[in-house]
């Protein structure tokens, strides 16, 4: 179609917009990777040193999750925080919508239009509970993939073989879960064109193909194994029913965040690529020879996650969420298998124009509930004006959904503001240890606690995600040795009222010095 890469690209800045427009387009681990990674930065760069090498130490192994790290401090070194935040997600929105259309590109150049429903997978609850290392992950698994396919041939050349390689491995450091999809499914395009040599008997070219394909993995899964040896195989069980599991894959629950009014347009995206595989089935023998392989590939992958989605625990190996990475892949490749088909150009203009229906009401529904958390983001972070540099804060969140009034909240499907606080200490001339600073506590994230100074150890019901927060802070100060100069209390409404003891430590060692709707801030006496 003659306009169609202009529209994509309309297409994409006008969901762009929802992240542009707002100071902060809030997202749950979003403030935390900030924070760490500023802090990272600060070690590299010999910048305030001394102050964090009482709380933090840096990992020095290769893992994944380090990628978006390494791109928002970076980016701080020549931009605030929350713009540094703002770049990555518009980065991210990017590569993936970009990447899906060139992954599609290389099974059909013709079938460019199914990209346009990339909105549901993008904006996916995995992004907005800040999961950006798996997000940009699965982005990159997109163009290593779409590589793949479409230099297979030139792979015999080294810079081929070297730039596969550089994709895949930039996909393994930014999450293992999307390198895992993306080397089975390498491998499974390598089977399926090695088996007329596997029928000749043709050893030697069988041999030379697979020890170049072992090449181009051997860096990422080498990192995959070190990391799964490091982090065990622990099982954490799901709490839903497989039948639960199933309504929730019906209503593409993984589509939406802020109003369950979002299941109506994830609903609508999940129609159009069920009747668009329909007419793929139907006219399956209308797919050229050679290109029934991605129908084959990419159905079985979204058969494969499927069954993944329903039998999986909630955690295995420390990694949580898994259901949340799993839910919306099996839509999202049985979209990129209808690129095999070349669709009559009347579908295309039906598809394209039901894409940006779809795109128009996510927007609508989403932006005021958007523009309203930055409201409510800029009033915490008022508080940075009454923090002194170099000090400790507890930093305790008693609303991470952000209730609107007693049967309503800002998200519908997740916690949104469960770190946002950990902004604050991301200020140029404000660094700051944050207690509750979760990934500390993560052995594969880049910054952790130094011994003795994990808060989990002592002020466990007071972390991020424990509802209510309750308890007394000050065994804290014990473990560490350390002097608590400031307790944050973010969404302080009625907390008093969970726990008597916080109320009574904070009226004996601490003062109010600033408190709004959104937060109230209480300096060491």
């Amino acid at each position: 179609m003659k306009y169609e890469k202009f529209f994509f690209f309309l297409v994409v800045l006008f969901s762009a917009a929802i992240i542009i427009w707002p100071q902060y387009y809030i997202t749950g681990d979003g403030a935390s990777h900030t924070y760490n990674a500023r802090v990272l930065f600060d070690f590299v760069l010999g910048r305030n040193r001394d102050f964090y090498d009482d709380f933090f130490y840096i990992n020095r192994n290769l893992d994944p999750n380090w990628m978006s790290h390494l791109v928002l401090g970076a980016l701080q070194q020549f931009m605030p925080a929350w713009l540094a935040d703002k770049s990555f997600q518009l980065l991210y929105l990017f590569v993936f919508a970009y990447g899906l259309r060139f992954l599609i590109h290389a099974i059909n150049p013709d079938s460019g239009f199914l990209a346009f429903l990339f909105y549901p997978f993008v904006f996916n609850l995995p992004f907005q509970q800040g999961f950006y290392n798996y997000c940009f992950a699965l982005a990159l698994l997109f163009w290593s993939l779409g590589f793949f396919i479409r230099f297979r041939d030139k792979l015999q050349n080294p810079m081929f073989a070297l730039g596969q390689s550089l994709l895949l491995l930039a996909c393994t450091f930014s999450h293992g879960m999307p390198a895992i999809y993306t080397m089975m499914m390498m491998g499974s395009i390598l089977l399926y064109d090695l088996f007329p040599l596997l029928r000749q008997y043709s050893w030697k070219l069988v041999l030379i193909d697979v020890a170049r394909m072992a090449l181009i993995f051997l860096p990422s899964a080498m990192i995959i194994l070190l990391f799964l040896a490091k982090r065990g195989s622990g099982i954490e069980p799901h709490a839903w029913s497989k039948w639960k599991k199933w309504l929730e894959f019906l209503k593409m629950w993984t589509s939406q965040s802020t109003r369950s009014t979002e299941m109506y347009p994830a609903i609508a995206a999940l129609l159009l690529i069920v009747v668009s595989v329909i007419w793929l089935l139907i006219h399956f023998r209308k797919v050229q020879g050679n290109s029934k392989k991605w129908v084959f590939l990419f159905v079985g992958m979204a058969l494969f996650f499927l069954i993944s989605y329903i039998q999986c625990p909630h955690s295995i190996g420390g990694a949580g969420s898994i259901d949340i990475r799993l839910a919306f892949l099996p839509p999202l490749f049985l979209l990129i298998a209808c690129a095999a088909l070349l669709w009559p150009f009347k579908w295309r203009l039906i598809f394209m124009s039901l894409c940006l229906g779809i795109t128009l009401s996510f927007q609508f529904i989403r932006f005021p509930y958007v523009l309203k958390a930055n409201q409510i983001g800029q009033e915490i972070m008022k508080a940075k004006n009454y923090i002194k540099p170099y000090s400790v804060v507890l930093n305790i969140h008693m609303d991470d959904w952000q209730k609107l009034n007693d049967h309503d909240s800002l998200f519908h499907r997740d916690g949104s503001f469960i770190h946002f606080s950990d902004f604050l200490a991301c200020e140029p001339n404000l660094p700051l240890i944050l207690i509750m600073n979760y990934e500390a506590e993560i052995n594969y994230f880049p910054v952790n606690w130094q011994h003795g100074k994990n808060p989990r150890e002592s002020i466990a019901s007071l972390m991020p995600g424990t509802y209510p927060p309750c308890g007394d802070p000050m065994p804290y100060e014990q473990q560490s040795e350390q002097k608590i100069d400031y307790v944050l209390i973010q969404n302080p409404r009625n907390y008093f009222s969970c726990d008597s003891i916080l109320q009574g430590q904070l009226s004996r060692h601490f003062k109010s010095v600033y408190k709004n709707k959104f937060v109230e801030l209480y300096q060491r006496l």
